[in-house]
């Protein structure tokens, strides 16, 4: 779990990582996360796209975005995915590298 911020009623808000799958389409390949964004009390899945550099961040609609802005959320994300290594609780023994787009064994 990551703490990103706080909202406007000064609570946590949070992403978890859930899970990464590898698609490939022809020569190029793409990394999709899945993760859950919230604060405690409103939670909204959200699927982060990993392609060539770019990240593409796609959630629904949630009651959270009545507390925090949903665009620094997603910059948030974004930077998130561009700079750091996420650990995924799902699958203990292995990490993330977000930005190379290698797993390493724990």
């Amino acid at each position: 779990m990551i703490y990103l911020t706080n909202d406007a009623l000064d609570q946590a808000v949070y992403f978890e990582m859930r899970g990464k799958e590898a698609l490939r389409t022809g020569k190029s390949f793409q990394q999709v996360y899945h993760g859950l964004l919230g604060n405690g009390v409103h939670e909204v899945e959200v699927t982060l796209k990993r392609k060539r550099g770019s990240v593409e961040v796609a959630f629904g609609d949630s009651a959270l975005f009545c507390f925090v802005e949903e665009d620094a959320l997603r910059r948030m994300l974004e930077g998130m995915m561009k700079e750091k290594t996420v650990h995924c609780p799902r699958l203990p023994l292995l990490d993330f590298d977000l930005t190379g787009g290698s797993i390493s064994r724990c």
